[in-house]
């Protein structure tokens, strides 16, 4: 059983979006620019609750596992 407080995902979520896009501007190649770029965009998809996930629609997924 875990104890504390329950953990936000979308707090977590908007701290690594700021992470990678400090990181993207760190970085020098154009390549690895485009790479953290991606991450960000793939982080926002997941954030967003607009979505309809296809494991989900193949049974890949069940909402009650964990």
């Amino acid at each position: 059983m875990r104890r504390g407080p329950k953990k936000d995902i979308n707090y977590y979520i908007n701290v690594r979006i700021g992470q990678l896009k400090q990181d993207m501007n760190k970085a020098h190649d154009e390549y690895d620019k485009q790479w953290y770029n991606r991450i960000i965009q793939e982080l926002c998809w997941v954030k967003s609750q607009h979505h309809n996930c296809y494991m989900h629609e193949q049974g890949i997924y069940s909402p009650t596992e964990n």
